[in-house]
């Protein structure tokens, strides 16, 4: 009956062994494959990887204003987020639009921050596997030992020679040895189970009842917190396990880590932050990409200008060399001229900069031998969202008040945890032993010590109470004062958080409305001012107007056209910084985060998708191509832009006339023959028949230039190498926008 019991105890301790943990206790093999596989083999046994650049590719030198020429590469929003996602990085937070270029710095126990997409996504995998490690202070340990003594000292006490009297040994020679063996389980309770098996074996050459003797002991302890420390919920959030019998290293392997629910929290506030890093760059790559396209129609504008600047110049130069202007306004002419040619040196190094900036955010090299050039059309149509709706998403979706509720949920889990240690530590403790001896361990006859431990003729067993009570609880009191102010903190935090969450999304809310009406008054001011310039330039033509009046029309409608597409870019900016204030840019461009590794022939398929899409898309937008007008001697008019659309640069690029050379200096661009000159456009009204000549541009072709235009060399522009002449005012026949190559 006895060796039954002790069978009871047995199972149940294997029970407890092997229940009580609800989740796995390793990394699936799937994830631990893949952080694997991400780095290079044997690579904590290679000394050389941090002497050797990993994954730079030397490229060639950087693209500068003198020679932007290379090939053009379209490229899509949805082409550049899902390039982004693969390999990119955050860029500056606040959707600005621009990379970091700060590098590592020391932080006291290793180096960062970095901004790459790769690295961030690690941090949540990081912070996952310390619930594993939370949950191992509820693992069945197992403790084993084996000493063995042997001693041999002469008779030398009286008691010595009582007990050597009846061998008459003059020394007193002993064997010993123990064999321990424990196995431990920590309850979810707070409690611990433990069974240990302790067999003695002694032998000595004095007279002995039992010699040698094994004295097998099977020993059941259990221990239970009956206060401070008891029951699941507590112990769910406690770093440590209360559990103190035998030896608690064995099981509690891990004092610092974090309770479970702790580890948890940590986690989802690891992944919440890796959301706010994931919108942070999405918005500053869409921000990026309309900056960049923002710029090429700054450059637009700025060569528009440049080319009618050089009209001017050309008439006002052939009525100097006729007598009939001054060399005061044959000046402010060149100066126009130069002014423009410097602003669109400064378009063409910004085209370059944003360029870099999309690059830096999409992870690409600084100089891969072509030029990114958007595709997509930006967005026109007014958006007028709910207010309410829209602040309810930013108040429930936005990642950054997801972290201040997860903190919120911790302080209030650790003044939980610190209150339980105002409890008194009250504990109950018993044992349950079953002993036996025999002059050997096993075999045949009653000197089997194996045999007589299951007949459980002798017995232990002991039960009790034991309980440690700091007098005062000072400790314990300003633990508890520590967490309430730290939980009244952070429920100030989320408070402020939620507050700025709202303005902000104000900010972004009004940005919608009054950026939508500066488009309208934008593109009415652009088309006013270039009927104006159409009509101050006739005049100018026929000898009517005024160089000032005309020089100033030009200004105003370059202008006019850059802020006009500057607003187009400042609403389609705030449409995407809308979504980040609600929380829903993710939503917006259909990214989801999921918790566990994408395979990579999903993420090769889906930039291969976007590129083959943006080829297609290609196609379709210079099916539309924007019209560049003529005036009826040649000249280059304002182009024919559509009133409510925008216009996509592939359109405008596959008939954008070349500019003027930016290497050659404005008295060194010869002129091409009057009889090039194209017929009237159906477009422009035919001027009235007057006793000046009706062709004035054609006089100047008999401007003298220090190069004769038979012999001028080939240059090294910005738009490739080709002759140092300048096309004549019709549109050539294979045309380019300002930076070579977008044929």
């Amino acid at each position: 009956m006895r060796w039954m019991r002790a069978r009871i105890w047995l199972l149940a301790l294997l029970w407890t062994a092997t229940a009580g943990c609800k989740q796995q206790l390793f990394i699936t093999e799937c994830d631990y494959n893949h952080y694997r596989d991400i780095l290079p083999a044997q690579l904590e046994f290679d000394p050389e990887a941090g002497l050797k650049p990993s994954s730079v590719v030397h490229t060639a030198a950087p693209t500068t204003v003198l020679d932007p020429d290379r090939p053009v590469r379209y490229l899509s929003l949805a082409e550049a987020i899902a390039t982004a996602l693969e390999h990119g990085t955050v860029g500056n937070p606040g959707g600005v639009g621009t990379g970091v270029d700060n590098l590592l710095s020391f932080q006291g126990t290793g180096v960062g921050p970095s901004d790459a997409i790769r690295v961030l996504a690690i941090d949540p995998a990081i912070a996952n596997t310390t619930i594993e490690a939370s949950l191992s202070k509820f693992d069945a340990a197992f403790a084993t030992s084996l000493t063995w003594n042997t001693t041999d000292r002469p008779v030398g006490t009286a008691l010595d020679r009582f007990q050597a009297l009846t061998s008459g040994a003059s020394a007193i020679q002993t064997d010993a040895a123990t064999f321990n063996a424990a196995l431990v389980k920590p309850l979810p309770t707070g409690g611990v189970a433990g069974i240990t098996w302790t067999t003695n074996y002694n032998f000595t050459n004095l007279a002995a009842r039992v010699n040698p003797a094994y004295t097998p002991s099977l020993a059941f302890q259990f221990e239970q917190p009956l206060l401070q420390g008891f029951g699941v919920d507590i112990n769910q959030i406690r770093a440590a396990h209360p559990g103190s019998i035998l030896n608690p290293g064995v099981f509690n392997t891990q004092p610092s880590a974090e309770g479970i629910l702790i580890s948890r929290i940590r986690y989802d506030e690891s992944r919440a932050e890796f959301e706010r890093q994931v919108a942070n760059m999405l918005l500053n790559v869409e921000v990026a990409y309309w900056n960049l396209y923002g710029s090429y129609w700054n450059l637009y504008s700025r060569e528009q200008g440049m080319r009618q600047a050089y009209q001017a110049w050309r008439i006002n130069k052939a009525k100097f060399d006729n007598g009939k202007s001054t060399i005061a306004d044959l000046s402010q002419s060149r100066g126009q001229y130069e002014l423009f040619r410097s602003q669109r040196l400064t378009a063409l190094g910004q085209v370059l900069e944003n360029e870099r900036q999309l690059r830096k955010l999409l992870g690409l090299p600084t100089e891969d031998g072509c030029r990114l050039v958007p595709l997509d059309t930006p967005t026109l149509a007014p958006f007028q969202p709910d207010w309410c709706t829209a602040l309810n998403e930013a108040l429930t979706l936005r990642p950054e008040l997801v972290l201040a509720r997860e903190d919120l949920k911790f302080r209030q889990l650790d003044l939980i945890a610190q209150k339980n240690n105002l409890l008194p530590d009250l504990r109950f403790t018993s044992s349950y032993d079953v002993n036996s001896i025999g002059n050997q361990l096993d075999g045949p006859g009653f000197g089997n010590a194996l045999k007589a431990l299951t007949d459980g003729q002798f017995n232990n067993w002991s039960m009790g109470l034991r309980m440690t009570v700091p007098i005062g609880f000072r400790a314990a009191h300003s633990q508890v004062r520590i967490a309430r102010l730290q939980l009244a903190r952070s429920y100030a935090v989320l408070h402020d958080q939620e507050l700025k969450t709202q303005q902000y999304l104000t900010l972004q809310y009004r940005r919608l409305f009054e950026f939508y009406e500066q488009i309208r008054a934008q593109r009415a001011q652009r088309e006013a001012f270039g009927k104006q310039l159409e009509s101050r330039y006739a005049e100018f033509v026929l000898g009517r107007g005024t160089l000032d009046i005309l020089l100033e029309a030009q200004r105003f409608w370059a202008d006019a056209l850059a802020n006009e597409y500057n607003a187009i870019v400042q609403y389609n900016n705030t449409l995407a910084n809308f979504e980040y204030a609600k929380g829903t840019l993710l939503q917006h461009n259909n990214v989801v985060i999921g918790e566990g590794n994408l395979p990579g022939c999903a993420q090769v398929r889906a930039v291969e998708h976007q590129r083959q899409r943006t080829s297609a898309l290609v196609l379709r937008e210079r099916e539309n191509p924007v019209i560049h007008k003529t005036t009826a001697d040649g000249c280059l008019a304002t182009p024919d832009l559509p009133h409510d659309t925008a216009v996509s640069l592939p359109a405008l690029m596959s008939t954008a006339p070349k500019a003027p050379d930016l290497n050659t200096k404005l008295e060194e661009i010869p002129q091409s023959p009057a009889s090039s000159k194209p017929t009237v456009p159906t477009t422009m009204p035919a001027r009235p028949t007057t006793s000046r000549p009706t062709t004035l541009p054609s006089t100047a072709t008999s401007v003298s230039s220090p190069r004769p235009s038979s012999s001028a060399p080939a240059v090294n522009s910005p738009y490739g190498s080709r002759p140092q002449t300048l096309p004549t005012l019709e549109a050539p026949k294979e045309p380019t926008l300002g930076i070579p190559g977008l044929n």
